[in-house]
């Protein structure tokens, strides 16, 4: 990472457009979360490069703000926050065992949890663990409606008594057990109460077969702003940490959660054309009168989806003009309408943010597309370098600039 005064020219590649992430919103929305839950342990998911906002740098924010607990989908991303001096417990659950020891291996020397939902996986941890001399501490998964990872009701009972087998032996440590509910973005959904009894019962075998699990999980984001009952042991933020909707009907204003992240770019062209223009390919727009269009050098590459053609997200000089046109590779235009007065090429073009400023949201993007603002902060590319802003940080004359990380898959 390295610093550049706000006054001195940005890096090239900011020109064509850069990811801004207010990792002081990320601290506030940690804190705001925290406040909701009397769980004793709080994960922060920084699965995908940390939902596109920075793995380590997002990371190390949320371990000062209070969470104690890191959660990633695979274990390259666990073992890049070691090899960044982050020693807090992480919790891994992604991985293919049969093709992955040396990963696997690495990251047990690190001292990373592992998610366990099969026997299969178990017998790879054990024989793994032998070699090293000492445990995989594992948190047995159930499958408890998702049909994803996990093991399914009638497996649990094997997979239980294969754990605790190995615990005797000395090659697994059984630290947690834990779900994800189907229906968690819907949480009055009756699903996710059965769910919950069922992993109830889940942890009585396993404790009747000899397991001790410290940690009990099953909330992610919406479970913790509204289902209290649901937060056992610890609770697993995700997108509630960015500052992102985790169900429709949730508001994260409501609750003091604010955006983390806007994506901005320069306006590098500024045209006048005429009455029955054609834009874009395929000319699927077409002018009805004259027109001012602005070009924006951001396309589907860097993560912009076509969808948002025709959508008025893009805020230029105070006021939201729409997409026109298909979206093109590396760049897309906007339409500026009949009178551009006081627009000029080299203004900045704020494409989501935060809508207390007037911006339209990831979530907004999301619904343009029929989908949600998740996934809309994860198409981000990685060529779009990320630039780090806080109000704690000791110099507010600088920004910190830095690129995705090149080692986390």
């Amino acid at each position: 990472m390295r610093r550049i005064a706000q006054s001195e020219t940005p890096p090239e590649a900011t020109l064509s457009g850069q990811v801004n992430v207010d990792l002081s919103a990320i601290s506030d929305n940690i804190k705001a979360l925290r406040r909701r839950t009397d769980a004793p342990h709080f994960m922060a998911v920084v699965k995908g490069n940390a939902y596109g906002h920075g793995l380590v740098e997002v990371a190390r924010t949320a371990i000062e703000a209070g969470a104690d607990w890191l959660g990633t989908a695979q274990l390259s991303e666990a073992i890049a926050l070691r090899r960044a001096g982050i020693t807090v417990p992480v919790l891994s659950w992604l991985y293919l065992a049969s093709q992955t020891s040396a990963t696997i291996r690495e990251a047990l020397e690190n001292d990373v949890d592992v998610s366990l939902g099969s026997v299969g996986q178990l017998e790879v941890l054990a024989g793994i663990a032998r070699q090293l001399g000492r445990p995989a501490v594992v948190h047995l998964e159930l499958d408890s409606g998702l049909s994803r990872g996990g093991a399914r009701k009638e497996d649990w009972p094997e997979l239980v008594a294969q754990a605790r087998m190995a615990e005797q032996d000395g090659t697994v440590l059984v630290r947690g057990i834990w779900t994800h509910l189907a229906w968690a973005d819907v949480p009055a959904h009756p699903g996710n109460a059965a769910a919950v009894a069922e992993f109830e019962d889940a942890v009585r075998e396993a404790r009747d077969a000899g397991l001790n699990p410290q940690l009990r999980h099953v909330s992610s984001s919406a479970n913790i702003l509204d289902r209290p009952e649901f937060h056992f042991d610890m609770v697993r933020a995700g997108l509630a940490i960015y500052g992102l909707a985790p169900a429709d009907h949730l508001n994260p204003a409501d609750f003091g959660l604010r955006p983390a992240l806007s994506v901005t770019a320069p306006l590098v062209m500024v045209k006048k054309v005429p009455a029955g223009t054609g834009v874009s390919y395929e000319h699927q727009a077409i002018t009805h009168e004259p027109r001012y269009l602005g070009l924006i050098p951001l396309g589907y590459a860097d993560g912009i989806p076509k969808g948002i053609s025709g959508r008025s997200v893009v805020q230029i000089a105070g006021r939201k003009v729409p997409v026109i046109g298909k979206v093109c590779m590396d760049q897309f235009m906007v339409d500026l309408g009949p009178d551009a007065s006081g627009v000029e090429v080299g203004h900045t073009a704020l494409l989501f943010g935060d809508p207390a400023g007037g911006a339209a949201s990831a979530d907004d993007w999301g619904a343009a597309i029929g989908s949600h603002g998740d996934e809309i902060i994860n198409r981000i590319a990685p060529r779009l370098p990320r630039v780090y802003r806080s109000s704690a940080y000791e110099c507010p004359d600088y920004e910190e600039v830095t690129e995705a990380p090149s080692d986390v898959a």
